[in-house]
């Protein structure tokens, strides 16, 4: 009989080591989540103690019809200046369009993939609010001119359609902050979701203290088993200190220690939000 060793965190600083059979790993699961003892706060006990056991592995993750879109373009250096221009153009004409869409952040980047923005769009009516934008997109004369305009200006462009870790706050507007970004990506081994989902549910409370936390989300279409965290700092000098003092934490190599593993690839970007991102 195939045996699996599961790491369970029970509460906070313990963990459990337990090899499981493979084929009745969903039924050990549920009898652990249901033991009142062993249960705590897990993140993963309060999934997997749901009624419905027949619910996605999206439904589990995420508690919101609201999806997010995260556009990637790869600009030729010498258009970037004029890139900008024509993008705020495309979103201030899309703005009086009824597109069901906001553009709640736009940024450039200044370490790691230089040469490159990354924008990200919120639909609060879910799927049937961005079929609406989509043909919008698609059909109006103006948007589609600047489209156009737009596209010679790239080398490459792509997106991912993304939904949000229920554990971490929404994603919202900061208009009036000054800050720099740091987009960790993160390509997660296939089957590793959730398990990455109840080890960062602790980890993230380890690092919002300051309103450093804006945004985790995960890839529902386009490339899959990615994993995008988004973070706010002052400085670059803020982000060190901020790393520097969670690392004195013990909880938070016990979340790395468990995490790294399940990690294919992973990068690091700084960003800059443009003049006309709605996250400052």
């Amino acid at each position: 009989m195939a045996l699996r060793s599961l790491s369970l965190l029970t509460r906070p600083g313990r963990w459990i080591s337990v090899a499981v059979p493979s084929t009745t790993q969903k039924s050990f699961f549920k009898r652990w989540a249901s033991t009142k003892h062993d249960r705590g706060d897990s993140w993963l006990a309060s999934m997997l103690s749901r009624s419905d056991s027949k619910e996605s592995q999206s439904g589990l993750l995420s508690n919101t019809v609201t999806i997010f879109e995260l556009q990637t373009h790869v600009v030729k250096p010498q258009f970037m200046c004029e890139y900008l221009k024509e993008m705020e153009h495309f979103v201030n004409v899309l703005s009086k369009t009824d597109s069901n869409s906001e553009l709640l952040g736009s940024w450039t980047c200044e370490i790691g993939f230089q040469d490159t923005a990354y924008h990200l769009w919120k639909y609060s009516a879910g799927y049937p609010g961005l079929s609406q934008h989509t043909e919008i997109y698609r059909s109006h004369k103006e948007l589609t001119e600047s489209r156009h305009r737009r596209n010679v200006m790239l080398h490459t462009r792509k997106n991912e359609i993304c939904l949000t870790f229920s554990f971490w706050p929404d994603p919202t507007p900061r208009p009036d902050e000054n800050n720099i970004y740091e987009l960790r990506s993160y390509a997660l081994k296939p089957g590793t979701m959730i398990e990455w989902g109840n080890h960062w549910a602790r980890g993230l409370r380890l690092r919002s203290k300051q309103r450093e936390p804006v945004a985790g989300l995960f890839s529902h279409i386009g490339e899959l088993h990615q994993v995008h965290h988004l973070w706010a700092y002052s400085s670059l000098e803020a982000r060190q200190k901020s790393r520097d003092d969670t690392w004195q934490d013990p909880d938070w190599s016990k979340c790395v220690m468990h995490t790294v593993p399940l990690i294919r690839r992973m990068t690091s970007n700084i960003l800059r939000p443009t003049p006309f991102s709605r996250m400052q």
